[in-house]
């Protein structure tokens, strides 16, 4: 193995240091950035709908349980007795 910098590495390693974004690539992406809708009707709609489905899966998840029944009398209990003392 000879000690002198191969000429192909050195070449790569010239190459990896320029610049990636050109004029032509930054012009293509600013293009597609302000041809694509800012706001989806969709999109308002998703957020809401994600909670909504958290809060279902939570508050239902217990309820299917077989003592959920028991579960939610005694607590209803012990917020009362706590609320009262």
């Amino acid at each position: 193995m000879p000690d002198e910098p191969d000429a192909q590495l050195l070449r790569r390693f010239a190459e990896a240091h320029l610049p990636l974004a050109d004029a032509q690539f930054v012009a293509q992406v600013s293009a597609r950035l302000s041809a694509a809708p800012l706001l989806r009707i969709g999109a308002l709609w998703s957020v809401p709908g994600i909670i909504l489905r958290g809060l279902r899966s939570g508050i239902g998840a217990p309820l299917r349980l077989k003592s959920a029944g028991l579960m939610a009398a005694a607590a209803a209990v012990v917020t009362l007795w706590v609320s009262f003392a």
